[in-house]
């Protein structure tokens, strides 16, 4: 049992001493959110986005294309039959080729698109939004297993603390124990009854201190902080009144994606618009350009512009914006109903925290008079008029009522930290 003893003594001294390390909750939030590999996220999210917008710009420079073309006619305009009996030299009517070949350089110009880039940017920066405020949300369910590790090691320390208290109170009592064996005014069996009380005590200091370890390792892994066995964890005290206002990140990721889906049927619009473009060609070949009556391969270019407007597509771009405005009343009934289910989350939340604020201020009268309670049973046990077995159930009672009081100052901790929790309160002021 030495080493019960021990781990009793580091698991009090982490407790009662303060350290020159002490840790908030808060430091171990920011903490998990920095090492956790879901804040290499954003970095990967901002780079998409700088990708994507810069394609989209693109769409405003010209295009360049190399082509090139080869055919074989079998049958070609014939001018001697065209012209007919028209006298001419021999020979001077020129001879469409069967061949025709040519490379061209083609360039395109977008003068007006209607509007789509500019809408399609702003669908791409409200995506990227998204995405930031989801990784948010990620990270953010990191702090409720925080809340579990955090809070369970304040409760371990609390029983420890109570712990170790009763061996050294049973120590005590031993010796006087002891001391009443040997003069013959104490039966053996009291003496018996305490050691075994010792001995259950020592197992379960045992039981907190691999239990404290475990979770100071776990809170370590999640946060990346080091040395949280020994270090000081500072008890939140919150200040929860009912009435703070929710928001959660899950009900900001709604309202972006309406925001989002607003801004697809504005790009759906923007398609529906006239487009304006120009373009030129350079090229070589045979019959240069439209120069059907030459048989000489040349050079030649062409200038231009153009209008493109579907003035008529069966009504399939409207439909699908008035899709996008169904998907906009689900998400608005999607976000009504986690609305009441996290207002009725804090409603239970804040019942369980006045029923333990009410409870809370009865404990330190319960446990002055247990105190009174167990010390007469110890001068009752010193003088044999009481047995070793109702001394302890005196003495229980007492760290029972020390144990209790203790672990609901620190649910009501908890609950109201669950409670912001809930709400989606993300800073501390």
């Amino acid at each position: 049992m030495k080493r019960a003893i021990a781990v009793l003594m580091i698991l009090a001294i982490a407790n009662v001493t303060r350290p020159q390390k002490s840790v908030t909750l808060w430091q171990c939030y920011d903490s998990a959110a920095a090492v956790s590999p879901l804040a290499g996220e954003r970095d990967i999210y901002t780079g998409m986005t700088l990708l994507r917008d810069r394609n989209l710009e693109a769409s405003w420079f010209p295009t360049l294309d190399l082509g090139g073309t080869f055919n074989y006619q079998s049958d070609v305009v014939d001018m001697s039959e065209l012209l007919g009996s028209v006298p001419l030299p021999p020979g001077s009517l020129p001879t469409i080729p069967h061949e025709q070949y040519r490379a061209t350089l083609d360039v395109n110009q977008v003068i007006w698109d209607g509007g789509v880039t500019r809408s399609a940017r702003e669908v791409e920066r409200i995506v990227s939004e998204l995405n930031m405020q989801q990784n948010d949300a990620d990270l953010y369910r990191l702090r409720e297993q925080v809340n579990n590790y955090f809070f369970s090691i304040l409760l371990v320390r609390s029983q420890a603390d109570v712990i170790s208290v009763l061996i050294s109170e049973l120590d005590a009592r031993i010796r006087e124990v002891l001391s009443g064996v040997e003069n013959g005014v104490v039966a053996p069996v009291t003496l018996d009854v305490l050691r075994a009380e010792k001995i259950r005590a020592e197992q379960s200091a045992a039981e907190l201190g691999r239990r404290h370890d475990a979770l100071a390792r776990a809170l370590e892994q999640i946060t990346g902080l080091t040395d949280l066995k020994f270090a000081w964890l500072v008890l939140p005290e919150n200040l929860v009144t009912g009435n703070e206002a929710i928001d959660n990140p899950d009900l900001r990721i709604f309202d972006t994606r309406s925001r989002q889906l607003e801004l697809s049927k504005d790009l759906l619009k923007s398609q529906r618009m006239p487009k304006l473009f120009g373009f030129a060609q350079a090229g070589y070949g045979n019959p240069p350009g439209n120069n059907f009556l030459s048989d000489k391969a040349d050079v030649y270019y062409s200038v231009g512009a153009g209008i493109k407007w579907n003035i008529w597509d069966w009504n399939k771009n409207s439909n699908d914006r008035r899709s996008l405005t169904l998907q906009q009343h689900l998400l608005d009934i999607r976000k009504s109903a986690t609305e009441q289910g996290l207002q009725r989350l804090l409603t239970l939340k804040m019942a369980e925290i006045e029923s333990l604020r009410d409870a809370a201020e009865r404990d330190e009268e319960l446990i002055a008079l247990r105190g009174s309670i167990a010390a007469a049973a110890a001068s009752q046990l010193r003088n044999g008029t009481i047995t070793a077995s109702q001394y302890m159930t005196e003495l229980n009672a007492e760290k029972q009522a020390v144990i209790a009081a203790a672990a609901r100052k620190i649910s009501i901790a908890r609950a109201e930290t669950e409670y912001l929790y809930i709400t989606g309160y993300k800073t501390q002021e």
